[in-house]
């Protein structure tokens, strides 16, 4: 596969690629802009952007805020271009990046993501027919390539068309599962970097005659296993059980980033000091007649999570009113440092910052390989001491939840729960020189489990819960199954629905009987007990 930009940063054990620094953005706002726009646009974006950023864009809400919290230092201008004009204004000013056209097919919704592989490859910009006949009339650039010429019928035709003519070409260490409906988000970063794309189904296990008797399962296998341990999946899958499941056979860790926008500004910022975040453990005597409360958001992991719902629930006014844990990526400081340093240096007293899940990046511990594990570990370890994380959140699978059947799933009684015990001591041993002091698991059981390992604990959340009549019910009614006092509750809240207002509602409602702590305190109370 093809070796990396010399311009791109990939030194010491980083996971994603730092681009050089920006001397000067100019910002343009595609909103409400046609689909064959943005999608020029974007492409385009990511050849100007591949040696050093100089396009930003504007794609929702929070891109105006990061433009001004993270990124205000920077010198910039907002372009007052609309629509067409924005990819005249950029052609206008940078045609020499572009060598011509990529046509997809519209008949073919996938030849998009094909078509954004060449655009990295030909330094073409993507268009639809009618938009490239519009260009090569006003700009004369020539087309490059054509995908309509190919003819094909089902995505499993177009996809097998890359694997064996682009895949050889395209970055040894990056590999992306995105919508060719997205057409903003990570397509300019996949450009820049020149990443395979594609999107199949990992649970369709069906031979396609017209994609030479290969299903789609077996197809993305044959692509996963293309990459060396230790590549990175960036944006999403169609089915998230069964293919994060193939992605940890191959040691593969998960970056979800299907949405995340200007990743390649992103990567390329620092901050001019890093501040590390310790919560101040307060200390909580135990109480022989206290329920013991402790929430934590879910879906850190997600790194397009964080730039954009997280900071609306950070924004929240109840934040820094009750106690909260927060999972969040650990690799963010290494991937977006400002990111990392905007939620680092808000962090109040009652914000615990938790690692994953599950780790440097989403993965399945049960599926993953043995000799690779250790140097995911390492990766986690360090980018959790570097955030100043000591407690990980960790969620695993089982044959029927991660079969990608519904009716299979609900068989499952594992509530991905992290449960192998080989890997729980290997998680402990490698992580606890790290600083490692607890480890939460699961998403989906109303029962509780906790246990030591080595002196860490190991405990299995209660929940996923999702709304306040929802949490409420989980938790009186596990202070019903389990009478003995104090009693230890650690509930996982769904981030997409809950708010820290909803939380501070539940914890008024809960009433006397019931104390509400951070995670770490909880854990810290429960070993005193023992």
């Amino acid at each position: 596969m093809a070796n990396e930009d010399g311009f791109l940063d990939w030194s010491a054990d980083r996971i994603l690629p730092a681009f050089q620094e920006p001397r000067h953005l100019v910002a343009y706002d595609i909103r409400g802009a046609p689909y064959d726009i943005q999608l020029a646009v974007t492409t385009l974006t990511g050849l100007l952007n591949r040696q050093r950023p100089s396009v930003y864009l504007i794609s929702n809400e929070d891109d105006i805020f990061w433009l001004r919290q993270a990124f205000g230092d920077v010198p910039h201008d907002i372009s007052s271009a609309r629509n067409e004009e924005i990819l005249a204004a950029l052609l206008g000013s940078s045609a020499e990046s572009v060598r011509g056209l990529i046509i997809y097919d519209p008949a073919l919704r996938d030849t998009v993501n094909v078509a954004t592989m060449l655009a990295g490859l030909q330094d073409g910009l993507v268009a639809s027919p009618h938009l490239a006949r519009a260009l090569q009339i006003e700009h004369a650039l020539p087309v490059l390539t054509d995908l309509r010429d190919h003819h094909w019928r089902s995505r499993g035709q177009a996809y097998c068309w890359a694997l064996e003519n682009l895949l050889p070409r395209t970055s040894s260490r990056l590999l992306a599962g995105l919508d060719p409906a997205n057409v903003s988000g990570l397509r300019a970063f996949l450009v820049a970097t020149r990443t395979f794309i594609y999107w199949l189904d990992s649970r369709q296990r069906w031979p396609d005659p017209r994609a030479g008797w290969i299903s789609e399962r077996a197809l993305l296998q044959r692509i996963i296993a293309a990459f060396k341990p230790g590549a990175a999946h960036l944006g999403w899958f169609r089915d998230e059980s069964s293919g994060v499941k193939l992605t940890s056979r191959a040691a593969m860790l998960v970056l979800a980033s299907d949405h995340f926008t200007n990743l390649e500004t992103w990567t390329a910022m620092r901050p001019q000091a890093r501040y590390q975040h310790q919560i101040s453990q307060r200390e909580v005597q135990p109480s022989a007649d206290k329920v013991y409360v402790a929430f934590t958001i879910s879906d850190g992991d997600n790194l397009q999570y964080c730039q954009h719902r997280l900071r609306r629930l950070w924004q929240d006014q109840a934040r820094g009113k009750l106690p909260i844990g927060w999972t969040l990526s650990p690799l963010i400081g290494q991937a977006t440092p400002m990111l990392a340093a905007y939620y680092l240096e808000s962090a109040t007293s009652q914000d615990e910052l938790i690692a994953g899940p599950s780790g440097a990046g989403y993965m399945f511990p049960s599926y993953w390989p043995a000799e690779h594990l250790k140097l995911f570990l390492q990766h986690t370890g360090s980018a959790m001491q570097a955030m100043g994380m000591t407690s990980l959140e960790v969620l695993d699978t089982d044959f029927w939840q991660s079969a990608g059947l519904p009716l299979l799933s609900r068989l499952s009684l594992n509530g991905m729960r992290f449960r192998d015990i080989g890997r729980h001591q290997r998680f402990v041993t490698e992580l606890e020189p790290f600083g490692l002091r607890g480890i939460f698991s699961g998403a989906g059981r109303r029962n509780i489990q906790w246990k030591r390992v080595k002196d860490i604990p190991l405990y299995h959340n209660l929940g996923l819960a999702g709304s306040i009549n929802g949490t409420l019910k989980l938790i009186q009614r596990a202070a019903k199954r389990y009478p003995q006092r104090p009693l230890f509750l650690h509930v996982y809240m769904l981030a997409w629905s809950i708010t820290p207002s909803d939380l501070l509602q539940i914890v008024e409602r809960l009433g006397d009987g019931y104390e509400v702590v951070l995670p770490a305190e909880l854990l810290a109370l429960l070993i005193a007990q023992q």
